[in-house]
C-alpha cells in the first residue's frame, strides 16, 4: 500500500498546478495577442496580400487585394489564380504550387480585374506549411503607374534622340549646288532646300519673295521699296 502524500508535498503539487495555469493563460495570451498583431499588419498593408492553397484557391486576403481586383472579401475568396492572372494556364499555376519553397519567387505579371482591365503588378511569394497544408503566401503591388510613367520616359528619350539627331543632321556641312542651290542628302539624291529642310527638321517652309527678286521679277510692283 503507497503512502500518503504529506501536506507539503500536496501544497508543492498545488503550486506546480497554479504556476503551470499560470504559464499556460500567459501564453494563450500572447498567441492572441501576436494573431491580433499579424491581423492588422496584414489589413492595414498598403500592399495587396493574398494566401493561396496547393490547388491556386484564395485561402486568405487583405482588402487591398480585393481592392486591387475590385471584388467583394466574399467573392475573392471564391477565386483561383486562373480567375485573374492571364500570363498563367491553370497546369502552370498549380506546377508552380507544387514546386515553390520557402525562397519563393519574385516577377512581374498582370492581373484582370473584376471589370476586365488588366494591372501590372510585382509580386513575391513563397511556399510554407501550416496545419499539414502547403500554402503559398503572395505579396502583390500595383505598379502599373510606374510602368505607364516608365513607357513614357521611353518615349520621350526617343523622341529626343530623333530630334537631337536631326540637329546634328542640319549642323553638318551641306553639300548645295553652285547653280539651282538643290542639297544632296546622304542616298546622293538632290533636293530642294525647302523640301530637304522639312524632311530634317521639324519646321515648317512658308514660301515668299524677298524684295531683291521681286523687283527683278515684278518690277512694275511698287511694294519692294518698303
Amino acid at each position: 500500500m503507497s503512502e500518503k502524500p504529506t501536506y507539503e508535498e500536496l501544497e508543492k503539487r498545488v503550486l506546480e498546478l497554479e504556476n503551470a495555469e499560470l504559464e499556460g493563460r500567459k501564453a494563450e495570451e500572447f498567441l492572441k495577442d501576436e494573431f491580433s498583431r499579424r491581423r492588422i499588419l496584414v489589413e492595414q498593408s498598403i500592399v495587396g496580400i493574398v494566401v493561396l492553397d496547393q490547388n491556386g484557391k484564395v485561402y486568405e486576403a487583405n482588402k487591398r487585394y480585393a481592392d486591387m481586383l475590385g471584388y467583394s472579401m466574399e467573392e475573392v475568396h471564391q477565386l483561383h489564380v486562373w480567375d485573374w492572372d492571364p500570363n498563367f494556364t491553370k497546369e502552370q499555376v498549380l506546377e508552380m504550387a507544387r514546386t515553390v519553397n520557402d525562397v519563393g519567387h519574385h516577377f512581374e505579371t498582370r492581373h484582370r480585374r473584376k471589370d476586365g482591365t488588366l494591372i501590372d503588378v510585382e509580386l513575391s511569394n513563397n511556399g510554407t506549411v501550416y496545419r499539414g497544408q502547403k500554402l503559398i503566401f503572395c505579396v502583390c503591388l500595383d505598379i502599373t503607374d510606374r510602368k505607364r510613367a516608365e513607357k513614357e520616359r521611353e518615349k520621350l528619350i526617343k523622341e529626343l534622340q530623333e530630334a537631337l539627331k536631326e540637329i546634328n543632321t542640319l549642323r553638318g556641312i551641306l553639300p548645295l549646288c553652285s547653280f539651282c542651290k538643290k542639297v544632296r542628302d546622304d542616298k546622293g539624291f538632290w533636293e530642294q532646300v525647302d523640301v530637304y529642310i522639312q524632311k530634317h527638321s521639324q519646321a515648317d517652309i512658308s514660301h515668299s519673295v524677298c524684295p531683291e527678286c521681286g523687283k527683278k521679277h515684278y518690277p512694275d510692283m511698287d511694294i519692294w521699296d518698303d
